[in-house]
């Protein structure tokens, strides 16, 4: 799904006051990295390594782990291609709604689909040798606790579960699987490094899993796939990790208080959600005609949820931004709402 992803304010002719459509960090890239960033434009001269190594081993020091635990990859995209292809023919399962590229994925590699609800994923029986949980899931931020993914991979020891972990900073409610890893031979956690610290031009994301399956993962992954620029970025935000880390608490609370007065309009649903992102159902189905009415209109942008296997155009997805911009969103729904 190459063109149906959030963030596509470039089909819009307008210049957005605020972008409610890319579940990222809402105060874009810090001050400091940017500058980092500049004084090692000079790198781009030379290749980069082709595994980004020296970032790998920052990583896994950072989660306790050995550097045979983790490898690099150009965003967390990437690595469900890169998974896929080990399971070239073989049956997948993937939950619904959820993010796409997973399915893209395995069609690329052949993989006949089996799909299960995501939020009803404690009781799915597994007989696929992968299967697929985004966790806090996207669109609609559904968490699955680390007891209940540890009880999966006890029950169904035959499958590989990837948990892609891309969000789990962005809630507090559950925490992340990577303890797991020197338990579990079947189990693959994908990371991103593009949302927390809004760097997704620069595609930065890795794998995590035991050190057999890093090496087939290696050998089914193209060279030099992380950039130099990405590389000096992660290096940095993983030397200064905690100060980097932005106020979650804030922009969760920013999230609860939208949520709320979104769900107060007349013609609008909350699904409720933990994270800083959430699904909105409509009275009627238009979200196509809703998000052009706000782009247009407005200038404000948000995402069709629609083309999400398991929704349709009575979904939208929003992620919250600071409250000025929030009220404008919500000043524009009430206007939607009467016109």
């Amino acid at each position: 799904m190459i063109y149906g992803h959030g963030d596509d304010g470039y089909r819009y002719q307008t210049l957005f006051k605020a972008n409610f459509s890319s579940n990222v960090w809402f105060e874009r890239t810090a001050d400091k990295l940017l500058s980092h960033l500049k004084e090692q434009l000079a790198t781009i001269a030379n290749y980069p390594t082709p595994n980004a190594d020296e970032l790998g081993e920052k990583i896994a020091k950072h989660h306790q782990l050995e550097t045979d635990n983790v490898l690099m990859t150009n965003g967390a995209t990437e690595a469900f291609y890169i998974i896929s292809s080990l399971f070239h023919g073989k049956k997948a399962a993937i939950g619904t709604p959820t993010f796409s590229e997973y399915e893209d994925a395995c069609i690329k590699n052949a993989m006949p689909l089996t799909y299960y609800k995501r939020s009803d994923v404690v009781d799915t029986n597994f007989g696929e040798p992968l299967a697929f949980i985004c966790n806090p899931n996207n669109p609609d931020g559904f968490c699955t606790t680390v007891p209940e993914i540890r009880a999966l991979l006890l029950k169904f020891p035959e499958t590989t579960f990837v948990i892609d972990e891309a969000y789990i900073d962005f809630t507090f409610q559950i925490n992340s699987c990577v303890p797991l890893i020197k338990e579990f031979d079947n189990l693959i956690i994908v990371k991103s490094l593009t949302k927390l610290f809004s760097i997704p031009g620069l595609r930065l994301g890795y794998t995590i899993s035991n050190s057999h399956t890093k090496q087939k993962l290696q050998q089914s992954k193209m060279p030099w796939s992380v950039n130099s620029m990405a590389i000096v970025a992660g290096k940095y935000i993983f030397d200064h990790y905690h100060a980097m880390t932005p106020d979650m608490a804030t922009l969760l609370n920013y999230s609860k208080n939208l949520q709320q007065e979104i769900n107060a309009l007349r013609n609008f649903t909350v699904i409720p959600s933990t994270t800083n992102f959430f699904l909105v159902q409509l009275k009627t189905p238009d979200a196509a005609q809703l998000k052009d009415y706000l782009a247009n209109t407005h200038q404000l942008l948000i995402r069709d949820a629609s083309n999400f296997r398991g929704l349709d155009s009575y979904y939208i997805r929003i992620a919250s931004q600071d409250p000025q911009k929030n009220q404008l969103l919500v000043n524009a729904l009430k206007k939607w709402s009467i016109h």
